[in-house]
C-alpha cells in the first residue's frame, strides 16, 4: 500500500449507502446555520486562507511568536478553530499558533465530494504553507486528519494526537438516527446523542459543555458529524502502515475517558508508531482544551520544546514511581493504567520521571516487537497529575 493512500477497505455496498445518504449534497453544512463562520480573528491574531489540493479554501487563524516554530491546531468533529483560540495565550509566547477551520466548518470552504483523504490534504496544505519548523496538534477526528497528513508531507516535525477515533466501531444506525433528528429540527438532541452514545461523555461533562459559549457552534456543525462517522466506518487501522510514521508523536488521553474504542486507539498507536510518548491527563475526559487548558498546554509544550509554562514553586515532593514504591504500598489507578498500557504494548522496565510537571512516567524497551521488523526503541509513558 502506498504511503500516500488512506488505509480504507470500502465494500461496494457501503459505498452505495454513503452515496445515497449524502444525496449528492454539496455540503453537510446547512445554509445559514453556522454562527462561527463570522467569527473575526482575535485582536492579536490574523486570518489567512490556504487553498487545499482541490482548491477548497481553508481558513487559519494565527497568533504569537512569529519567529518561533508553528503549531498547527486541528479541531475535532464538531465546532471550529475557536475550540483552540482560548489556549493561544498559553502557547503563543513560544509558538506561532495556527488554529485551522476544517472544511465545512467556520470560515473554511467545502466540497461536494467529501473524503477523509481531502481532510488530510487540508492539514498538509496548511503545514506546507508555514515557514520553518512545524508541529501539529489534532483532537479527536482532527487527530485522524493530522495523522493521515503525515503520509502527505514531510514538513511535520512532531505530532500531538488527543484521542483520535482510529478504531471506532461506528454504529451507522446511530448516524441514521442523528440524521433523522437533524431533518426533524432536533439538532441539539442529535448533538447530545453523539456526545453520549459515540464519544461516551458523562452526563456531567455534556452538561458542562452545554453551559459554555461554544455550544451553539457545536449544534450548528453537528450535521458534518454524519459524514465523518461514515468515513470512519470504512477506515481501517493498519499497524504495519503506522510503523512507517517516523514523526515523534505524543498520544494524549484522559484518565476518565470512558470510550473503550478511544483507549484501544491509543494502545494500538503505542504498539505501532516508532516514536510514541503517552500522557494521561488526570481527571479529564475528551475535552481538556475546555476543562484543563493549562495542563494540556504544559504537556504539549514539554513534548514539543522540552520546556514548561512555569516550574511549580510549592511542590518539591519526591515523586513516587513504580520503581521507588515501598513494599506493600497501594498503587494508584493511574499507575495501574500505565502498567496495563505497557503490557498491552509489551513494554516493561519502569524508569524515572521528570519532576517539573508532576508526571508519573515509565521508560522501557520493547520485550517483543509488534511490528514485522523488530527494532529496539525507547518509549515514555506519562501520567500528568
Amino acid at each position: 500500500m502506498s504511503r500516500s493512500s488512506l488505509a480504507f477497505a470500502v465494500p461496494f455496498v457501503v459505498f452505495i449507502v454513503v452515496a445515497s445518504a449524502l444525496g449528492g449534497c454539496a455540503s453537510s453544512r446547512p445554509q445559514g446555520a453556522n454562527p462561527s463562520q463570522g467569527h473575526p480573528p482575535g485582536q492579536d491574531s490574523q486570518m489567512i486562507r490556504i487553498p487545499s489540493k482541490d482548491g477548497t479554501p481553508i481558513a487559519v487563524e494565527c497568533a504569537g511568536a512569529w519567529a518561533g516554530p508553528s503549531l498547527v491546531m486541528v479541531h475535532g468533529g464538531i465546532g471550529d478553530r475557536t475550540r483552540w483560540t482560548p489556549m493561544f495565550p498559553l502557547l503563543s509566547s513560544r509558538f506561532t499558533v495556527c488554529a485551522m477551520d476544517r472544511r465545512g466548518h467556520g470560515a473554511s470552504g467545502d466540497s461536494p465530494d467529501y473524503t477523509l483523504q481531502k481532510e488530510a490534504e487540508d492539514v498538509a496544505a496548511v503545514v506546507n504553507s508555514r515557514p520553518g519548523t512545524v508541529f501539529v496538534l489534532g483532537h479527536s477526528y482532527g487527530g485522524v486528519c493530522a495523522l493521515e497528513a503525515t503520509f502527505l508531507t514531510e514538513r511535520i516535525s512532531k505530532l500531538v494526537l488527543y484521542e483520535p477515533p482510529l478504531q471506532d466501531r461506528v454504529d451507522l444506525t446511530v448516524a441514521s438516527r442523528m440524521e433523522r433528528m437533524i431533518q426533524d429540527g432536533e439538532r441539539e438532541q442529535a448533538l447530545v446523542t453523539f456526545l453520549r452514545e459515540v464519544v461516551m461523555l458523562s452526563p456531567t461533562e455534556v452538561a458542562a459543555m452545554r453551559s459554555r459559549p461554544s455550544w451553539p457552534g457545536f449544534v450548528a456543525t453537528i450535521e458534518s458529524q454524519i459524514r465523518q462517522m461514515r468515513a470512519l466506518a470504512v477506515y481501517r487501522f493498519d499497524a504495519k502502515r503506522m510503523s512507517t510514521v517516523r514523526v515523534p508523536t505524543l498520544l494524549v488521553t484522559g484518565s476518565d475517558t470512558a470510550s473503550p474504542q478511544l483507549k484501544q486507539a491509543i494502545s494500538s498507536l503505542l504498539g505501532s508508531l516508532p516514536n510514541p510518548t503517552m500522557v494521561v491527563l488526570e481527571g479529564q475526559q475528551h475535552n481538556a482544551m475546555d476543562t484543563a487548558r493549562r495542563k494540556l498546554a504544559e504537556a504539549v509544550m514539554n513534548f514539543l520544546l522540552g520546556t514548561t509554562l512555569s516550574t511549580p514553586q510549592d511542590d518539591d515532593r519526591t515523586p513516587t514511581s513504580p520503581s521507588s514504591r515501598r513494599s506493600g504500598e497501594p498503587r494508584s489507578e493511574l499507575e495501574r493504567r500505565v502498567e496495563r498500557e505497557m503490557r498491552r504494548a509489551r513494554w516493561s522496565t519502569p524508569g524515572k520521571r521528570p519532576r517539573s510537571l508532576g508526571w508519573v512516567c515509565s521508560a522501557g524497551r520493547p520485550v517483543q516487537s509488534l511490528r514485522e521488523e523488530a527494532q529496539e526503541r525507547e518509549v515514555l509513558h506519562c501520567v500528568l497529575g
